[in-house]
């Protein structure tokens, strides 16, 4: 259960930040000549899709996820506000089956 938490928090935490990067810090750098917020905020989202990948391998490997729930949420972080719709209803379906004690 607490790992299907920490999932959620970091499906957020990477929708947040590559919604920034692609939303703000590149029009940023490219309209207002400023490329610090892309040198700022590409490693944040950087470490935030790498947590967050890592955590959906380890929900899949723990038998949380099922492989196409996994592949879901995967592809999910290449789209931006994506990952807001994804990981509720995904880590949500898969707390309840550990409600009912159901595996995958």
């Amino acid at each position: 259960m607490r790992s299907l938490r920490w999932l959620r928090i970091a499906a957020v935490a990477e929708a947040t930040t590559l919604l920034l990067l692609v939303g703000a810090a590149v029009p940023l750098k490219h309209l207002g000549d400023w490329p610090t917020a892309v040198r700022v905020l590409g490693p944040v989202h950087g470490f935030a899709f790498v947590t967050y990948l890592w955590l959906v391998l380890q929900a899949l490997g723990a038998g949380l996820l099922s492989r196409g729930e996994a592949a879901r949420l995967a592809l999910a972080a290449f789209v931006p506000v994506a990952g807001f719709l994804a990981a509720g209803p995904i880590v949500g379906r898969a707390s309840a089956r550990l409600d009912r004690g159901q595996g995958r």
